[in-house]
């Protein structure tokens, strides 16, 4: 029994070593194969996809309802935020009023 302790067990040990080893050198395969397959074909998708984009050019025609609606929607906004700005001025400069006071009640439930 010169052999390495390994070596020297039971039918059951070596299958499970052979198995493990096997399962370890399937599992490093198989990962390698996936990260590649995938790595290829995502190139691919990707080539393919620029061959069919199509090719379209916006002419000003086009973006002229764009550009007013947009021109628009900032006047609007503008005289949103003037109105903020005023109606704070007018909250700000006015006489603090005290509150009214209101009496406790009782409220009983029904």
């Amino acid at each position: 029994m010169s052999g390495p302790l390994l070596f020297l067990g039971t039918t059951r040990e070596h299958y499970m070593l052979l198995f493990g080893a096997a399962g370890a050198i399937g599992l490093v395969a198989g990962t390698v194969g996936a990260w590649i397959g995938a790595y290829l074909g995502a190139r691919r998708a990707v080539r393919t996809a620029q061959l069919n984009a199509p090719l379209e050019r916006v002419s000003m025609a086009q973006l002229e309802p764009v550009l007013l609606a947009l021109d628009t929607i900032a006047l609007e906004v503008e005289r949103i935020s003037e109105a903020q700005r005023f109606q704070t001025r007018m909250l700000t400069e006015r006489p603090q009023m005290p509150l009214p006071r209101i009496e406790p009640r009782n409220i009983t439930p029904h």
